[in-house]
This record gives C-alpha cells, sequence and structure tokens, in this order.
C-alpha cells in the first residue's frame, strides 16, 4: 500500500489538530485519537446538571417511570404496541395519532412480576375504551433521550473517521463465500461498512453476474441511466471520464441525481495495465478535523459548507441530470455529535468536482468567496499524503464503500498492452440500513471496546 499525491501547484494552509503525541507535535494522523477529546481542554462548557433519580433502585426506577408517564402520557400512549394497536401480521398501527385526546392521562398503573408497567387510560382514544398498556423496563431507558431512541432504532451508530495509517491497520478483507453464505460474516461486512466506509472481498469468481450476486447480498441494486450493473473500461469517444484511461480525481457518483446511491460496488474482472491504483479519502474525517478547529471556523467561516449551493449536473449521450445540493447534509432532528456539539450529525458529503456545473443558485461574491476559500482546505486535507490509501485492485478483488462518505480517485494507467476492467453496481441507503438494522436486530450490534471511548458521528 501506499499513498502519494503530488502537486506543483501551491498548497493551502492545512488546518491540523495540535494533538501531541509524545514530546513532539505531530500530523502523522489527519485524525487525532478520540481520547483526545476527553481531555479538560477539550471539554464542552455545559450547566450542572439537574439531580437523576437513582433508577438502579426499585424506588428510583418506579418514581421515573411515574414522572415519564405523567410529563409525556401522549408519547407512550402513540407508543403501545399491543394487538388492538398494532396489527401483528402487518406490523402497523391500527389507529391515528392524531385520533389520541389532548387531554389523555394516565388513569392507574402497575407493576407487574417481570418489572414491566401496565397502564389503563383516562380520556383514551374512541373505541379504546379499558385499554390497557403494557411497557417493558426498557422502554424508559430507551425512550428517556433522543439519543436513546435513535439508537434504539439504530439510525445512529458508531462511525470512525480514518486517515490513511489507521485504514491501513483496520482495512477488513473477507473471503467471497464466507461473505455470501455466512450470516455472521455479512453482518461484520455491513457494519465495518458503516463504521470505516468500505471493506474488500478477494477470491471473487470472474463472472459478469459476481457483482449482482454482492450487491443483492445487501438490497436490491440501484438502476441508474447506466444500468443495474455496468462496467468500466476504457473506451473510444468515452462520455464519461472514468471511462478513459486518464487520472480520475476524487469524487463521488451520481451527485446530480436527487437520491444518489449510498454504496458502491467495484468487482475488478482484468487489470494487466500498468498504473490504474485505486485511491480512496474519507472526507467525513476531512470535515471532522475542519469542524473541530475554532480558527478555520472563525476564519473561513465554515458554515457555507453547510449552506452554499454548489450544482451538479451530467449532459451528455442524451440524459441531462442535475441537482443542487450543499456540500455537507445533515439530519432533520435536532441530535447532537456531543465531539461536534455545535452541528447536527452529519448525514452526507458532497464532492464531485469532475461533474460540477456552473452555479445555479449564485447568491453574491462574497458568499461564493466564503465558500471557496472553505473547500480548498477540505481538498488539501482529503488529498494530503496522510489521508489516502491507496491499492492496486488485482483481478478477482471487490471493493464495497460508501458513496456519500469515502472519496475514490484512480491513477492514470497505460491502454496499451494490457486491460483494466471493473464492473460495478449500486446500492441504495435505505435498503442497505434496512439491512444493517435486521442484522443488529439478529446478532446484537457489534461493538468494539474502543467504541466506548470513541465518537458517534
Amino acid at each position: 500500500m501506499r499513498s502519494t499525491i503530488q502537486s506543483s501547484r501551491p498548497r493551502p494552509r492545512l488546518v491540523r489538530c495540535s494533538v501531541v503525541h509524545g514530546n513532539k507535535p505531530s500530523y502523522e494522523s489527519i485524525v487525532p485519537p478520540w481520547t483526545a477529546f476527553t481531555r479538560a481542554e477539550h471539554a464542552v462548557a455545559t450547566p450542572p446538571a439537574p439531580q437523576k433519580l437513582d433508577r438502579r433502585t426499585k424506588d428510583g426506577r418506579e418514581r421515573t417511570r411515574s414522572v415519564a408517564l405523567k410529563e409525556r402520557p401522549v408519547f407512550f400512549r402513540d407508543a403501545c404496541s399491543c394487538p388492538k394497536c398494532v396489527d401483528k401480521t402487518t406490523s402497523q398501527k391500527l389507529f391515528e395519532t392524531v385520533d389520541i385526546p389532548l387531554n389523555i392521562e394516565v388513569q392507574s398503573k402497575e407493576t407487574t412480576q417481570g418489572d414491566d408497567i401496565s397502564v389503563t387510560w383516562r380520556n383514551d382514544i374512541p373505541g379504546y375504551e379499558h385499554h390497557t398498556s403494557i411497557y417493558s423496563k426498557s422502554s424508559f431507558t430507551k425512550w428517556g433521550t433522543l439519543e436513546g431512541r435513535l439508537r434504539a432504532s439504530h439510525s445512529v451508530m458508531f462511525q470512525k473517521p480514518w486517515d490513511r495509517t489507521t485504514i491501513e491497520s483496520k482495512n477488513l478483507t473477507l473471503d467471497y463465500d464466507s461473505y455470501m453464505n455466512s450470516p455472521s460474516t455479512l453482518h461484520k461486512a455491513l457494519d465495518h461498512l458503516h463504521k470505516y466506509g468500505l471493506f474488500f472481498l478477494a477470491a471473487v469468481p470472474s463472472d459478469t453476474t459476481s457483482i449482482s450476486t454482492i450487491g443483492t447480498r445487501i438490497g436490491p441494486l440501484q438502476n441508474t441511466f447506466y444500468g443495474s450493473t455496468w462496467d468500466v473500461r476504457s473506451v473510444p469517444s468515452a462520455k464519461n471520464v472514468a471511462y478513459t484511461s486518464s487520472h480520475l480525481g476524487f469524487h463521488m457518483d451520481l451527485l446530480y441525481m436527487a437520491d444518489p446511491p449510498k454504496v458502491q460496488i467495484l468487482h475488478c474482472m482484468k487489470a494487466s495495465t500498468d498504473g490504474g491504483e485505486s485511491l480512496f479519502s474519507d472526507a467525513l474525517a476531512a470535515t471532522f478535523v475542519l469542524l473541530k478547529d475554532p480558527v478555520a471556523n472563525e476564519e473561513l467561516r465554515l458554515s457555507s459548507l453547510f449552506s452554499f449551493p454548489v450544482t451538479y449536473r451530467y449532459k451528455n449521450d442524451g440524459h441531462w441530470y442535475q441537482y443542487t445540493r450543499p456540500m455537507l447534509e445533515t439530519s432533520h432532528n435536532s441530535y447532537r455529535n456531543k465531539y461536534l456539539p455545535d452541528h447536527r450529525r452529519i448525514t452526507a458529503i458532497n464532492w464531485s468536482p469532475p461533474f460540477q456545473a456552473p452555479f445555479e443558485v449564485f447568491t453574491d461574491q462574497l458568499s461564493l468567496t466564503k465558500f471557496i476559500r472553505a473547500a480548498k482546505q477540505f481538498k488539501a486535507l482529503v488529498e494530503d499524503n496522510a489521508a489516502v490509501f491507496e491499492t492496486r485492485m488485482d483481478e478477482g478483488t471487490c471493493v464495497v464503500f460508501d458513496n456519500r462518505r469515502i472519496l475514490h480517485a484512480r491513477r492514470a494507467f497505460s491502454s496499451e498492452g494490457g486491460e483494466r476492467w471493473l464492473r460495478g453496481a449500486y446500492v441504495g441507503g435505505d435498503d442497505f440500513m434496512s439491512r444493517l438494522r435486521m442484522l443488529n436486530e439478529e446478532y446484537g450490534v457489534l461493538q468494539a471496546a474502543e467504541d466506548k471511548v470513541e465518537a458517534s458521528v
């Protein structure tokens, strides 16, 4: 493995975290150890928390539940999953939330022998008189906070930003047969894909249908104007730079569409040319470094990365796709990462210079200047030698990566005396998360010991 991106142009000043390793300040890693952010100098000032009830005691648990039911009766009534409220066959609600009377309240509650709680309601939904709701003892824990509710649905899980050194030690390569036949191996693969943004498969059969079997193991293939599967090989008069032998810079695919694919899969069929090495860089790591630096936030006005509208376009060969989006997309809810308390959780990063169009929604020169200054820093970070993971895709290998997080690039290769042929496919984000949630529910969340002190991004 090697990582080298050379450029004769002057580089903008890199924003680097001032983390000390041993006695010397270093930037050997683009992402400092997460434990560094537990130190006092990185602590976020917060007011003293109110005194909490001790849930470890039976009396404390009872009082906690009583307070929750009294303060949020509509929420708990809406969450009832008894057979009268949720059809056990279709898993669909049998009442509408808007039918819940706003003056509903707890009439009585009892603790069952299993430490669950049984609730009857006063002013319940018409037709639900004498209705009883049963809540497990874990409900009051997982529903007590936004983070708890998101984790209960596996909507927030650990992600680990990486640099070259980190991914070289954490990189995961799995056997194709094990991936295809072992549910636990699939779970390990998709968990790693979510945490680190990529994994590799080895010993993949040299069959044009292998790409489909790999993708549908995760979910239905996302069909595009390229088809459900496609080939990457150099052709004369190519309609896409990917179909040439030229250098292809860091980018993400299909940002000119309203719903870009979450998962991209590339299976190497032929690799007998000189050059053509694959390059990967974690855009989440670069974003994290930028946002954690108070000087960069102040000088570069990084808020433009969340708001400035960038237009992407593909207009060629009878197609015209176009979409405008900010560089950083965030979750719709108010959940905050504790290491980035000033920002909502980042759900997608958009960076694809080869497919960028003239700015469709141009505001003013000042706004454009702010965006470009911040984007220059981002570019410098993702292309830094310390950030880039380089590997040569040999025949029979396959890479699966997160197209909304991981940037990919390719070195130029010789088109004479050899062949470079990749087969590709996409899987949508909803399908990927559906499979991962079900695997988490069946086998449990795979959480390493270090996850307990690392960031949940």
